[in-house]
C-alpha cells in the first residue's frame, strides 16, 4: 500500500511539475534574485503558478504576511514586509517539494524630501586642471616638454599641495626643477618640469593654461532629513574644455533665480539662465563630485512645499515603465510638477547616469522649455508615490526625451560623503 501511494504521489508531482514547466510564472520565479531588500510596510507582488505555495521564516517582525491571490489575470503572491529584520521565502511545489529559496532583508523605509529647486553651484578644484599648453614667446612650453596633457590635474608641487592658479605660480617662483604630483585618468603620477621665464613679466611659468574653479546651474534632487545630506545634478561636473571630472576643493550650492529659458529644439539643447552670484548664504557645502552627481551637507533643513512630509526612496526593482512626474523650476513660480513617462529601463551594464529613458509628456512644460534643457539635470522623478531617480541628460536630437539615474545610485554615493 505504501509503495502504491508513493508511486501515485510521484506521478502527481511529475504531472504538476510538467504543468509548472509550461507556466510562464516559472520564468518569473527563476528570475527572482537570490536576495531581496524590502522597505518596511511595503507589499511585493510576485506572479506564481497555482501549483506553488510559499512560506516565510526568519526574524520576528520581518515578514508581516504572505497571501496567495487568484484573479482573472492568474495567481500571484503578495508579500507584506514587516518593520525590519532578516528572513527567507521558500517556494514549494504543491506545498511539498522546495523549488527556490530567496533571502529577505527588511529595512526601515527611507524618506527623503524631494528637490526640484534650481540651485547655483560654485566650486574650487582640489588642484588645478590643465586645459592646454602654450609656448612662452620663443621658448617651448615646459609643461608640454614634461609630458603634461589637457585634463591632467596638478595636485602638488615640491611637496606642497596646490589649491589654485595663484598658489601654483607662487610654488614656481625662483625657478629650478619642480617635481609635480599629477592625477591623470584616475591614476597618480609624478613628473619633473623646469619652469621658464616669461619675458613679458619676468615670472617663471609652466607654459600651461589651468583652471581652478567652476560655476553653473543645476537642480537639487533630494535632501535626507535623517543625515542632513543632499544630492543634485545626477551627473558629474566636468571641465568644459577637457571633459575631466572636476576634483572638489571647496564648493557650495546657492538658491538660484531662473531669469530666462532658451527652449530646446532638435539638435540644439536649450538652457536655463540663472542668477545666484548675489547670494551670500549658501544652502549647503559640496564635498563630493562624481559620475552620479554632486553631494554634500545642507546648512539648514531643505523643504519642498509640494511634499512637506517627504517621499519614500524607491529601490531599482520598484521602478517600472509607465507614467511618472518630474519636479523642476523653470520660472519664478518655484518648483512645479510635470507629467513624464519612463520609456525604458536599461540593464546594469549601462552607465548609471543613463539607467532610464524619460519622455516629457506635459504640454505646459513642452511649451515652456521644448522638453529637457540644460540646468534641469537633477530634477527628481516621482512614480507611485516614491522618488525613483533624477533627470541627467537630454537627447540632443529629440529634446522631449532624456536619461535618468536611479535614486539608489545617488544615495549610495551620498553615504560616502
Amino acid at each position: 500500500m505504501g509503495d502504491r501511494f508513493r508511486r501515485r504521489l510521484s506521478g502527481a508531482l511529475a504531472a504538476a511539475m510538467a504543468m509548472l514547466m509550461l507556466s510562464p510564472q516559472l520564468g518569473a520565479l527563476s528570475r527572482l534574485p537570490d536576495e531581496m531588500v524590502l522597505d518596511a510596510g511595503t507589499v511585493t507582488v510576485i506572479p506564481v503558478s497555482a501549483a506553488l505555495r510559499a512560506d516565510a521564516s526568519g526574524d520576528e517582525g520581518a515578514i508581516a504576511g504572505v497571501e496567495t491571490r487568484t484573479d482573472a489575470g492568474g495567481s500571484s503572491l503578495a508579500l507584506t514586509a514587516g518593520d525590519s529584520g532578516e528572513g527567507r521565502l521558500t517556494f514549494r511545489l504543491l506545498g511539498l517539494l522546495p523549488l527556490r529559496t530567496v533571502k529577505l532583508s527588511v529595512q526601515p523605509q527611507r524618506r527623503l524630501v524631494p528637490g526640484g529647486q534650481s540651485v547655483g553651484v560654485a566650486m574650487t578644484t582640489g588642484g588645478v586642471v590643465v586645459v592646454g599648453n602654450s609656448d612662452l614667446g620663443k621658448t617651448p612650453s615646459p609643461a608640454r616638454l614634461a609630458g603634461l596633457k589637457s585634463g591632467d590635474v596638478i595636485q602638488c608641487v615640491n611637496g606642497t599641495d596646490v589649491s589654485g592658479a595663484a598658489q601654483l605660480s607662487a610654488c614656481l617662483d625662483g625657478g629650478g626643477t619642480a617635481r609635480l604630483r599629477v592625477l591623470r585618468g584616475g591614476n597618480v603620477m609624478e613628473c619633473e618640469v623646469t619652469p621658464a621665464v616669461d619675458e613679458r613679466d619676468g615670472r617663471y611659468r609652466l607654459g600651461a593654461w589651468v583652471r581652478d574653479s567652476t560655476a553653473g546651474v543645476g537642480t537639487l534632487t533630494f535632501y535626507d532629513p535623517r543625515s542632513g545630506a543632499f544630492g543634485a545634478l545626477g551627473h558629474a561636473i566636468t571641465d568644459i574644455d577637457t571633459g575631466v571630472m572636476m576634483p572638489v576643493g571647496e564648493g557650495e550650492i546657492y538658491a538660484n533665480r531662473v531669469v530666462d529659458v532658451t527652449p530646446s529644439r532638435d539638435g540644439a539643447p536649450g538652457e536655463l539662465t540663472g542668477d545666484f552670484l548675489g547670494e551670500t548664504e549658501a544652502l549647503g557645502s559640496v564635498n563630493r563630485n562624481c559620475e552620479y552627481g554632486i553631494f554634500g551637507r545642507a546648512a539648514e533643513p531643505l523643504e519642498n512645499s509640494l511634499y512637506p512630509e517627504g517621499l519614500p526612496a524607491a529601490t531599482r526593482r520598484q521602478i517600472h515603465t509607465g507614467p511618472a512626474t518630474l519636479l523642476t523650476t523653470v520660472d519664478g513660480g518655484g518648483v512645479g510638477e510635470y507629467d513624464c513617462e519612463i520609456v525604458r529601463l536599461s540593464d546594469a551594464a549601462q552607465p548609471a547616469a543613463r539607467a532610464m529613458v524619460v519622455r516629457v509628456t506635459d504640454p505646459a512644460l513642452l511649451e515652456r522649455t521644448g522638453g529637457i534643457v540644460q540646468g534641469m539635470s537633477g530634477s527628481p522623478l516621482i512614480q507611485d508615490g516614491r522618488i525613483i531617480g533624477a533627470v541627467t541628460h537630454v537627447m540632443v536630437n529629440d529634446p522631449a526625451m532624456g536619461y535618468g539615474i536611479c535614486i539608489e545610485s545617488m544615495l549610495g554615493e551620498a553615504a560616502q560623503g
